[in-house]
């Protein structure tokens, strides 16, 4: 008896370890789910057939009591692959307040998760989850609806879900951040009761910004990730001797806080934060925040340094330290995420259009600008911030030798009109 249990619960495994994106639930069954700790999957015939989703069948889940994190998984044949499609997307159903939490986490040989939350009730929508940067690690898809709350088996702790797929969600961001690039992927990460989307700028509707609601429920630290969780493709260079990032924002009030905080994707420990506040209410101005004047109470930035943290990931925080329920929902504008004295745009640097070429290189850099105004001075440091060759040229055209450089990334920090532009170098 005991090789025939074992047997059928292989046997079930094999069975349950068979499907591929995208699913549809027009061919699964209730048996291709793994429920746990409270919550019931099956596969029903659709009572929403309506909107955005007129499918025959969808599967829904039922959270009754048990934990918090009820739910259920399905396993798949296969490691998923974000080296492309990078987003996961389904549809959803569900009369739960707007805002409800829904986790989509991955299992296999590592664990990782997202959150989004539904931003309409009643009705079906398609949200979508950024894995970008993850590895393929896992075969594993874990669904946690209304997530930190435990069911009541009620029509609110009732989800339909349908159409699972993975698509290709843009290139990964970068910094300076525009909000304007079409190839780019601008999805942001909200925490602590944020709501963030990008909007049309309500002062100028040919420029794309982020618009943030600091919500009646968020809480002093509430913030939203400039980026998904995978960061910045590139890690700001941030030193001893270049620790400024500026922002554009719009607040409804002078006087309010902004900060700023600094880390790396792979280890939230290690952290930089700064603050400052706005001087205008009701109109846009770019804040400057300087990382050697740390926050109470944060790492500073020299310890950083020392110890080789990198830093490519962003968060901002509108008005904090203050409760939203202390004050009631505001809304919030930023645009132009950029380092240093770096002016955005692709080529246009304080009015000068600066070219470099060939990039990447095996051999050299040329820059020059054209204005034929002269470049005072050139560094460039490695990601790290260390500094790897320095020029004073007193030219408008510079060759910049590549050859004895490592094979990678380079940051050029260029003194040119008064100014302090960067451009971002690559070494074949």
């Amino acid at each position: 008896m005991k090789t025939i249990a074992l047997f059928v619960l292989l046997l079930g495994c094999t069975l349950a370890y068979s499907q591929s994106l995208p699913i549809d639930f027009e061919s699964l069954t209730t048996q291709d789910f793994v429920d746990f700790d409270g919550g019931v999957a099956s596969v029903i015939a659709n009572p929403h057939m309506n909107g955005s989703n007129t499918s025959e069948n969808v599967a829904q889940i039922v959270r009754s009591d048990g934990a918090i994190w009820a739910g259920s998984k399905i396993f798949l044949s296969e490691n998923l692959d974000f080296t492309t499609d990078n987003i996961l997307s389904m549809k959803v159903y569900t009369t739960a307040p707007v805002g409800t939490v829904v986790k989509l986490k991955l299992e296999g040989d590592a664990n990782t998760e997202r959150d989004v939350t539904t931003t309409v009730s009643g009705e079906w929508e398609t949200l979508s989850w950024d894995f970008t940067g993850e590895p393929r690690l896992y075969n594993t898809l874990v669904f946690m609806f209304d997530f930190g709350q435990v069911g009541d088996g009620s029509e609110t702790s009732t989800f339909l879900f349908d159409d699972i797929e993975q698509l290709y969600g843009g290139k990964q961001i970068d910094w300076p951040v525009t909000f304007e690039d079409e190839e780019v992927n601008y999805t942001t990460t909200d925490f602590g009761g944020n709501i963030s989307a990008l909007v049309a700028d309500p002062e100028n509707p040919t420029n794309t910004v982020v618009q943030v609601i600091k919500t009646n429920e968020a809480a002093t630290w509430s913030g939203t990730t400039i980026g998904t969780p995978a960061g910045f493709a590139t890690p700001l260079p941030l030193s001893l001797t270049e620790a400024r990032m500026t922002v554009r924002v719009w607040s409804p009030e002078s006087g309010t806080p902004i900060r700023l905080k600094v880390e790396d994707s792979n280890d939230p420990t290690h952290t930089c934060e700064t603050e400052t506040n706005t001087t205008v209410g009701g109109e846009w101005e770019v804040i400057e925040f300087d990382f050697l004047n740390q926050a109470p109470g944060t790492e500073l930035l020299s310890i950083g340094v020392e110890r080789g943290w990198i830093f490519n990931m962003a968060s901002i925080f509108m008005d904090f330290g203050t409760e939203g329920a202390a004050v009631g929902a505001k809304t919030y504008y930023f645009d132009e995420v950029r380092f240093g004295n770096q002016v955005l745009g692709t080529s246009q640097i304080y009015g000068h259009e600066l070219n470099v070429f060939p990039n990447p290189s095996l051999n050299s850099w040329t820059i020059t600008n054209s204005a034929d105004d002269i470049i005072e001075k050139i560094a460039i440091y490695k990601p790290d911030g260390q500094i790897v060759l320095s020029k004073n040229p007193r030219s408008s055209k510079v060759v910049i030798p590549a050859r004895d450089l490592v094979p990678g990334l380079y940051f050029a920090k260029i003194w040119l009109a008064g100014k302090i532009a960067f451009q971002q170098l690559v070494r074949m």
